[in-house]
C-alpha cells in the first residue's frame, strides 16, 4: 500500500536466522526536507521585504494629504480674508513656511513678517527638497507664484513630487 506524499526509503534489516529481508520506511528524504525548508525561506524573506516598505509608505503618504489640505485650508482663508483676530472683514494673505523636515503656517505677505504661526512636523524620515521657501496666497484670489516641491522618504528612497500652479491647484 503506497501512501501518497512519502518517498518509500528501502531499508534493510537482518533476521536471527542471518538471511537479508528488505522492506520499506516511509518519510521524506533529506534532500527533500532542505528543499522545502529552502522555498518556505525565500518566499518568507520576500515577503518580509514588500511588508517593511508598507508604514513607511503610507506616513509619507498621510504627511503628503495633510500638507495639500494645509494649502487648501491656508488659500481658502486668503480667499475669504479671514482673520483669527478680527472679523473677516479684515483680509491679509496666508502662506506656508517650508523647513527642512517641518512647514509652517502663517498669516501675512511672508514668513519673516507674518503673524500666527503654526508649526507641523513631518513623520520621521521625510523631508521636504526646499526648505527656506514660501508659498504665500494672495487675498481675495488665492493666486500664488508656482511653485515645485518634493516630500522625500529617506527609509525607502522614494521621492513624491507636489506641484502648484498660478490659482493654487496642486497636482502630482
Amino acid at each position: 500500500m503506497k501512501k501518497k506524499g512519502f518517498t518509500p526509503t528501502p531499508k534493510s534489516s537482518v533476521c536471527e536466522d542471518k538471511t537479508e529481508k528488505k522492506f520499506l520506511m516511509w518519510g521524506f528524504t533529506v534532500v527533500e526536507l532542505l528543499v522545502s525548508i529552502g522555498i518556505l525561506t525565500v518566499l518568507f524573506a520576500l515577503t518580509t521585504i514588500n511588508l517593511t516598505r508598507l508604514p513607511s509608505s503610507a506616513s509619507q503618504s498621510t504627511s503628503y494629504n495633510r500638507l495639500i489640505s494645509d494649502l487648501r485650508s491656508q488659500q481658502t482663508k486668503a480667499m475669504v480674508g479671514y482673520d483669527s483676530a478680527e472679523t473677516p472683514i479684515g483680509s491679509k494673505p496666508y502662506g506656508i513656511h517650508f523647513e527642512n523636515t517641518s512647514y509652517i503656517l502663517f498669516a501675512g505677505s511672508s514668513y519673516v513678517g507674518g503673524t500666527d504661526y503654526y508649526a507641523v512636523e513631518l513623520d520621521p524620515g521625510l523631508s521636504f527638497t526646499n526648505s527656506g521657501e514660501d508659498i504665500t496666497f494672495s487675498t481675495g484670489n488665492g493666486e500664488t507664484v508656482p511653485v515645485i516641491f518634493s516630500i522625500v522618504n529617506d527609509q525607502i528612497n522614494q521621492i513624491q513630487e507636489i506641484k502648484i500652479n498660478k490659482y493654487g491647484a496642486t497636482y502630482q
